[in-house]
């Protein structure tokens, strides 16, 4: 297991989690952010920089044995130039080659790249997603995670001495989520009725414990060097079951009406959130038996269970 880790996006809701079991765990972290404070931890130094400008082999002037990169440029987030494919590029193509290769340089044993479950596509019709699957990315984001990591592999190629992991998470869970995630237990909170009593399509999501745990994983097995994983919770749940599970740990009625999924369908179209609906009602199943056989690592396989535990968490934060 790599002692010294360098970690980008630390500030992050997956960054600060990671961060926290690698302290645990005794290694020691540098803990790489554009803002927010991760100071007076044992065990931890930050480092406040520009991964796009700033000179990076500064970060391995120390020594680095492994790094998991976190940090990129998120859907929905910063300006509107942000948001175009060739915004997406610059944070998460050319920052994470900028990175590697002065990891590589460094001669860093393990180079961790965060990707997206999304490079293979938003939805499954029967069939769950594995690493062999197909890319058909639908935005901008997860077109530049898939360039991402095709250009690393290319960088890669013929590097004794360095290795990378590629993992692709789907929606990753847990009390101080953000973003999609961040929403709906704040809906879930809320006394309101809500139009999922009859959805019961199949997700499976993660929990942002697990994920970490898997990270740490690809860090030090053999077995996960040059590879790519798709990783997720075994149980896959519904919608339905996403609020429920949510607000019983919220200890609130589950409260979930019975609308049938074309009307709800309309009525997204109308307000301009047509990619909701897939969020909401579609199939998004995920293979994860080459994670699996891993040493070390096992996912969660109540992902009900775990909701409800999220649900109660976030509502005693309130």
């Amino acid at each position: 297991m790599e002692n010294r880790v360098l970690v980008t996006g630390a500030t992050g809701f997956v960054g600060r989690e990671l961060c926290a079991r690698l302290v645990s765990a005794g290694k020691d972290v540098v803990a790489v952010g554009r803002g927010g404070d991760l100071t007076g931890r044992a065990g931890l130094a930050y480092r406040q920089l520009d991964l796009e400008t700033d000179d990076l082999q500064q970060l391995f002037s120390d020594g680095i044995d492994a790094v998991v990169h976190l940090a990129g440029q998120a859907h929905g987030k910063g300006g509107s130039e942000r948001q175009e494919l060739d915004g997406f590029r610059r944070a998460n193509v050319n920052v994470t080659l900028r990175l590697a290769e002065a990891a590589i340089q460094a001669d860093v044993r393990r180079f961790v790249f965060v990707s997206s479950i999304g490079v293979h596509g938003t939805a499954t019709k029967g069939t769950a997603i594995s690493e062999s699957t197909p890319m058909s990315p639908s935005s901008p984001y997860t077109q530049s995670k898939m360039e991402a990591e095709v250009e690393l592999t290319r960088l890669f190629d013929g590097v004794g001495s360095s290795e990378f992991v590629i993992v692709r998470p789907p929606l990753v869970y847990g009390p101080k989520a953000p973003g999609n995630f961040g929403s709906l237990l704040r809906l879930a909170n809320s006394p309101a009725p809500l139009p999922f009593g009859m959805c019961s399509n199949r997700r499976n999501l993660i929990s942002v414990g697990t994920l970490a745990d898997f990270l740490i994983t690809c860090m030090r097995s053999t077995e996960a060097g040059n590879q790519a994983f798709v990783v997720a919770d075994s149980s896959a749940v519904s919608t339905a079951d996403i609020v429920s599970s949510l607000r019983r740990g919220m200890k609130r009625s589950e409260r979930l009406i019975p609308v049938p999924a074309s009307l709800v369908a309309i009525a997204l179209r109308l307000v301009g959130k047509r990619e909701m609906y897939t969020q909401l009602f579609c199939d998004l199943e995920i293979d994860n038996e080459k994670a699996k056989r891993l040493d070390g690592w096992a996912p969660c396989d109540n992902t009900r269970s775990e909701l409800e535990t999220v649900g109660k968490l976030f509502y005693e934060s309130q």
